[in-house]
């Protein structure tokens, strides 16, 4: 303990060390609009996302600098203020040109290799070599942990030739607001300064760098901004003040003055705000700016359970990732992913994106933060379900991170799992605020579910009753401890009697696979034998429920309803597994049920609503807990899941079938990250972390 409290204190004096010789802000700025030239031809072609493949996230562990960012092909990708579910660009990104013969865009034309500054932080150093050998540019990005600005610090090398042979240019993509339409976007000086604003809705990003600027221009996307200008002409021959619709910025660097020099895009409420924030970083010691970044990083993993010092990269890189991914404002709203899925094909009309809050991901992150010690993030997580559950009466299919709804559709497992996680934590203090109501929730309507855990489709689904199941019997727990003994006995009763209509409703014996005995994903009626066609949504198909079955049936032994070697469990574990699984290069994984259309159609091809599903990383995670709950080890299973992450240990919502590798689905996909700690968690200490007690004593082991 001694030992703990020194490393917390020499970090924190470390922290005030650095703070203290940062500079002080820029309290004044002389604003010059050189707004003279209006780009023509308004405005410009659709705006689209950026990939949903990333290489990595990050954000300063503070409230005080509200900027996220995502790095994906070598460059800094959507760009989020001042909340997280607020993207404001598409790109931050080079371009480089001998002005004659080739344009070389680094997040096409070179090798990117990712790598954090520090393993113990979300600060990364990017180094991209140009394919054809000519160039390499080196960036180190983080944000200023004092300020609502985003910092890269960049070195080009020629590789051949000299600098003077090369023409380097700083492109923009903003989408302020999570609109590529109507941004507005312009140049001035401040305080002698060249700077390019972008604003929408009140919000303002300002671009600047410690180089000088050879020439610059802005325009409408595919007609005349300056990628297009220079993918056309190999160096800017437009040059444009000001535009407003579908923008880019565009910036030519004078090497001649710096080939390393930084980068900031700050933000703010205002021009003014915006400008004296990016003025203050410009400014402030770059070096002192990064070690308070990465001993912030450092406080919080020093704090997790290590594991008797077994706790690996991905470990802790995923709880980065899950503690990146609360928004400052609205604590405890943890998104699913800071991407927008197949984002390239993805427009304005998509504004979500994975930046929203589903109380289902929101779940499984609260449980990755339980299994690794931190218990106040969990709690803040309870809190904002029991937040949005006061708004709106019941738990919406998810929200923004105000609580507001996105989507509307009913999915009954997401009511239960708020009230297991009460359970977990032993708040039963949320009884009458939150397990209360989501429990009498579940007795009115379930246990048919509008839609299932891949929010697809309704009927009886066996996962979903797993839940209801759990949740009514933690429900009752908690009614006990406040002493609401009718409740009590009404929570109970109703489990006990789902807990026997789930093989009634979800387990067919007429099945056309195996043996014909099997669960199956879900029944359209009360009846798993019926001639019941079902719509398998994302152009997927009709098929004959009986036919359709999903690997999420393992719920049901994980939540402790039924028991790992449970026949009917082990029937459909074989009929799973012959339709299901893939051995890939990387290790095996499962496809989330037959004939899934969520997915790209083929490689190359963005997915558009119709496509086919591919292999879900998390769902090799389940299938280790499955393990453990047998009474084995999950060493293979947390050696696929390390398989599948990329160089900057991301785990994507996908991959390919042929490769194990990423497609272009979100990522870090949060759920996937937190079910590699809760297994890892639960493969050192030998049982399910996550599985509440009281449901497993009741029903496998018998102890009413």
């Amino acid at each position: 303990m001694i030992k703990k409290i020194s490393i917390f204190v020499m970090i924190l004096m470390f922290s005030v060390v650095l703070l203290s010789g940062c500079t002080s802000d820029v309290s004044y700025v002389k604003i010059e609009h050189l707004d003279k030239s209006e780009a023509p031809q308004q405005p410009g072609e659709r705006g689209t996302w950026g990939p949903g493949q990333k290489q990595g996230i990050g954000t300063a562990n503070n409230d005080i600098s509200k900027v996220w960012f995502t790095l994906s092909r070598g460059a800094i990708s959507e760009v989020y203020y001042p909340a997280i579910d607020r993207a404001n660009s598409k790109f931050l990104k080079f371009i480089v040109t001998d002005g004659k013969t080739f344009v070389s865009d680094e997040t096409i034309d070179s090798t990117s290799k990712v790598e954090r500054i520090n393993d113990r932080s979300l600060a990364y150093r990017l180094v991209n070599v140009d394919k054809d050998g000519r160039y390499k540019i080196t960036k180190e990005i983080f944000t200023d942990p004092r300020r609502n600005s985003l910092v890269m610090k960049v070195k080009f090398e020629a590789l051949k030739g000299n600098l003077e042979d090369y023409k380097l240019y700083l492109l923009y993509s903003p989408h302020i607001f999570n609109q590529s339409a109507d941004n507005e976007g312009y140049v001035v000086r401040a305080n002698g300064v060249y700077s390019f604003l972008a604003k929408r809705n009140d919000v303002y990003s300002a671009l600047m760098t410690d180089a000088a600027w050879k020439g610059y221009s802005i325009g409408y996307n595919g007609v005349n901004d300056p990628v297009t200008d220079l993918k056309k002409n190999r160096r800017l021959v437009y040059s444009f003040d000001k535009a407003r619709g579908n923008i880019i910025e565009g910036i030519e660097i004078d090497l001649k003055d710096k080939a390393e020099f930084k980068v900031v895009l700050s933000f703010g409420e205002s021009e003014e705000e915006a400008l004296k924030t990016a003025l203050s970083t410009l400014k402030d010691n770059y070096d002192k700016m990064l070690g308070v970044y990465i001993a912030e990083w450092n406080k919080y993993c020093d704090g997790l359970k290590n594991f008797n010092k077994k706790a690996d990269e991905l470990y802790y890189t995923s709880l980065m990732f899950l503690k990146a991914s609360e928004d400052k404002t609205n604590k405890g709203a943890f998104i699913a992913s800071l991407s927008i899925p197949w984002g390239e094909g993805q427009g304005d009309e998509n504004k979500g994106g994975y930046h929203l809050v589903w109380a289902r991901d929101l779940y499984h992150i609260a449980n990755a933060f339980i299994a690794a010690g931190d218990i106040d993030s969990a709690n803040r997580a309870l809190d904002f379900m029991t937040e949005v559950i006061e708004k709106n009466g019941f738990m919406p299919q998810n929200t923004w991170i105000n609580g507001e709804p996105y989507w509307n559709g009913i999915q009954m497992d997401e009511q239960a799992d708020p009230i297991i996680l009460a359970y977990h934590l032993k708040r039963y203090d949320l009884y009458e605020k939150l397990v209360k109501p989501l429990a009498d929730f579940i007795v009115k309507v379930g246990p048919k579910t509008g839609q299932e855990r891949w929010e697809e489709i309704g009927g009886y689904s066996p996962a979903t009753m797993a839940a209801e199941v759990a949740g009514l019997v933690c429900a009752a727990d908690i009614a006990k401890q406040n002493k609401d003994m009718e409740r009590w006995k009404k929570y109970l009763e109703t489990a006990d009697k789902w807990q026997k209509l789930i093989d009634t409703l979800t387990y067919t014996t007429k099945g056309p696979y195996g043996n014909g005995e099997y669960y199956i994903r879900i029944a359209g009626l009360p009846d798993p034998n019926a001639d019941f066609l079902i719509g398998i949504a994302n152009g997927g198909g009709v098929y004959d429920q009986k036919e359709i079955v999903d690997p999420s049936f393992l719920e049901l032994v994980r939540l402790g309803v039924k028991a790992y070697d449970d026949p009917k469990i082990l029937n459909t574990i074989s009929v799973v597994d012959s339709l299901l699984k893939v051995n890939t290069p990387k290790g095996p994984s499962w496809y989330r049920y037959n004939h899934d259309g969520y997915g790209e159609p083929a490689k190359g091809e963005l997915y558009h609503g119709k496509g086919k599903g591919r292999l879900w990383p998390l769902l090799t995670g389940e299938r280790g807990m499955y393990e453990i709950a047998a009474g084995k080890k999950a060493d293979d299973y947390l050696e696929y899941m390390r398989n599948f992450a990329n160089e900057g240990f991301v785990l994507s919502e996908q991959i390919w079938e042929d490769t194990g590798l990423p497609t272009d689905s979100a990522s870090p996909l949060n759920w996937a990250h937190a079910e590699y700690v809760v297994l890892f968690a639960s493969n050192i200490e030998g049982k399910v972390v996550d599985m509440p007690q009281i449901v497993y004593k009741r029903y496998v082991l018998g102890e009413k």
